[in-house]
C-alpha cells in the first residue's frame, strides 16, 4: 500500500470516529461545519478509495447532522416497513436460491435496505415521498467462484435471474469487463419482482466483495493505522472532473492543480472553473473543490507565477519552463544579430559581442540576445558601439617626428568621395608624412583618420572594416 494512501485511510478512519462522537455535542456550528466538510470533502474520497461502507456511513450521519428530520422521517418509514421488506425479500430470493442450487453454484445471498441518505437523493430527484420509491433495497448475490470462472459464473447467474424476473435492460451496470477506476467489480441489473415491484440485484465473487467493501485496501485493514499520529491539516483535498482526487499543499491554487495534472497542462494554464464558476490561476483552493482547468496555446509561464503557486512540482517546473524560454530567446536574438551585421558587412569576433554587453550594460551576453529578440535592444544601437571601435592605438614609430596638418606648407590630401570639403585628421599611430602611399579611414568619432599603408594596424583595419577604407593620396594645395 502507497504511503500516500495509508495518509487518506488514517484521515478517513479520523473523521469517521469523530462523526460518531458528534452526537454528544448536541447542536452546533461546529457540528454543521464538520458534516458539510465530510459530505464535500471525505466521502467523495472514500467512494473513489471503494471504501463503500465507509462512505454510506459518512453520508448517513452528515445528512443526520445537517438535515435531521428528513432523516428521521426516513430512517422511521424504513423501520416502520422493516417487516414488509424483510417478508418481501424472502419471497424474492425463494426460486433464485432453489435454481442457483440447482445449477451447483456455492453462493451468499444477502438483501439490504438502501442507505438513507441514497433515498433522500431519490426523493429529491423523483419529487416523491419515500413510499414511492421503487428500489428502496437491493439483493446482492456473492459467488463462491475460482478467478478463471468469476466474469462466466457471473454472466450465468445473470442469465438465472432474467429467466425468473423480466429485466429492465436500462438499468443493467457492467463493471466486470471494465471494472471501476478504484477497482470495484460487479453485475447490476433491475428486476421486475413479485407485486410488480423493481429490485436491484448486484452479482459478483467473494474477491468482489472484499474489493467492494474494502476497496483497494481489501488486503490492509484501514484501522490498522489507528491511533497514529498523521500530519495531514497542511494539505487540501480536491477532485478532477472525474473524481481523482488531488493532495496539495496548503495556499494551493488552480495553477498548482493545473501543474499537477501534467506539466504542459500547467504551462498553457488562463484560469480553470470551480462549482462553475470561472476562476483565475491564481484562485486558491478549499476542501472538496471539483476544479478544471482551461488552457491556450498561446500562453506560457512567466516568473510572476512563482509568486503564488505553492507546490514544490508547479514552482520547479515553473523554473525549467523559463530557463528554456531565456535560452530559446537568446538563441533567437543571436541570430537576429548575426543576420543583420551580415547584410551590413560588419566583421566582429566574440570577444567585440562582449565588448557591446558590457558597454550596453548587460551582466551576460545572453542578457544582451534576449533583449534584442523582445525588442527591449535595437541592434542599430549595438553596430554603433560596435564602430566606435576605433583602430587599436600602438605606440608611434622611433625616428618619426608627427607633423601637425596644420603645419604642412602647400599640401593637401585628396580623398576619393563624392563629398566637398571634408575635414580630416593624421593618425598619430602611424604619422604619415608628405609624400608615404596612405588610405582614409572613416572613424565613427573622428571622422576620417589618414593612415600609411604600411600602418601597423593597417592590417587589423583592412580585416575587420575593408568597407570604411578610402582611397586617399597627396595633393598640392590650389
Amino acid at each position: 500500500m502507497e504511503d500516500s494512501n495509508k495518509v487518506l485511510y488514517s484521515i478517513l478512519n479520523e473523521r469517521l470516529e469523530l462523526l460518531r462522537e458528534l452526537d454528544k455535542e448536541g447542536d452546533s456550528d461546529r457540528r454543521r461545519h464538520i458534516a458539510k466538510e465530510t459530505q464535500t470533502l471525505h466521502a467523495p474520497m472514500a467512494h473513489r478509495l471503494g471504501l463503500y461502507q465507509i462512505k454510506t456511513e459518512m453520508e448517513d450521519l452528515a445528512l443526520k447532522f445537517l438535515e435531521y428530520d428528513t432523516y428521521k422521517y426516513i430512517a422511521h418509514a424504513l423501520n416502520a416497513k422493516k417487516a414488509e421488506r424483510e417478508a418481501y425479500i424472502a419471497r424474492f430470493i425463494a426460486p433464485l436460491e432453489q435454481k442457483l442450487k440447482a445449477e451447483g453454484f456455492t453462493f451468499t445471498i444477502k438483501g439490504r435496505p438502501k442507505s438513507i441518505h441514497s433515498i433522500y437523493h431519490k426523493m429529491q430527484a423523483q419529487h416523491c415521498d419515500v413510499d414511492k420509491i421503487y428500489d428502496l433495497f437491493a439483493i446482492r448475490i456473492i459467488l463462491d467462484s475460482p478467478l478463471e470462472k468469476e466474469k462466466s459464473d457471473c454472466w450465468q447467474v445473470y442469465s438465472l435471474i432474467t429467466d425468473i424476473f423480466q429485466p429492465n435492460p436500462k438499468r443493467l451496470r457492467d463493471w466486470l469487463s471494465v471494472p471501476k477506476e478504484n477497482g470495484y467489480e460487479s453485475l447490476h441489473t433491475t428486476v421486475l419482482g413479485p407485486d410488480n415491484r423493481w429490485v436491484e440485484v448486484q452479482i459478483r465473487t467473494k474477491r468482489m466483495d472484499e474489493i467492494a467493501e474494502q476497496g483497494v485496501a481489501a488486503h490492509w485493514s484501514y484501522k490498522g493505522v489507528k491511533g497514529s499520529i498523521v500530519q495531514h491539516s497542511g494539505d487540501v483535498y480536491v477532485f478532477t472532473p472525474t473524481g481523482d482526487l488531488k493532495r496539495l499543499p496548503q495556499g494551493a491554487t488552480v495553477l498548482d492543480f493545473a501543474y499537477s495534472i501534467h506539466s504542459e497542462v500547467g504551462a498553457h494554464c488562463v484560469g480553470g472553473t470551480i462549482r462553475n464558476q470561472n476562476v483565475s490561476i491564481r484562485q486558491k483552493l478549499e476542501n472538496g473543490d471539483q476544479v478544471a482547468i482551461l488552457t491556450s496555446p498561446n500562453q506560457r509561464p512567466n516568473a510572476d507565477w512563482l509568486t503564488f503557486v505553492a507546490s514544490t512540482k508547479a514552482k520547479n517546473k515553473i523554473r525549467q519552463a523559463l530557463k528554456e524560454i531565456e535560452y530559446k530567446s537568446a538563441a533567437e536574438g543571436k541570430e537576429m544579430i548575426e543576420r543583420r551585421f551580415k547584410n551590413w558587412k560588419l566583421v566582429y569576433t566574440e570577444a567585440d559581442i562582449t565588448r557591446m554587453a558590457i558597454k550596453l550594460g548587460y551582466k551576460e551576453v545572453s542578457d544582451m540576445y534576449q533583449s534584442v529578440a523582445t525588442g527591449k535592444e535595437d541592434i542599430q544601437r549595438l553596430r554603433d558601439v560596435l564602430l566606435e571601435a576605433d583602430e587599436p592605438q600602438v605606440p608611434l614609430r622611433e625616428h618619426t617626428e608627427y607633423v601637425p596638418k596644420s603645419e604642412l606648407q602647400g599640401l593637401a590630401i585628396e580623398v576619393d568621395i563624392n563629398v566637398k570639403n571634408i575635414d580630416y585628421n593624421l593618425s598619430k599611430c602611424c604619422n604619415p608624412q608628405p609624400g608615404d602611399p596612405i588610405f582614409a579611414f572613416v572613424s565613427v568619432t573622428k571622422g576620417i583618420r589618414i593612415h600609411r599603408c604600411d600602418c601597423p594596424n593597417a592590417d587589423n583595419i583592412r580585416e575587420r572594416y575593408p568597407y570604411r577604407m578610402i582611397p586617399a593620396h597627396w595633393a598640392k594645395k590650389s
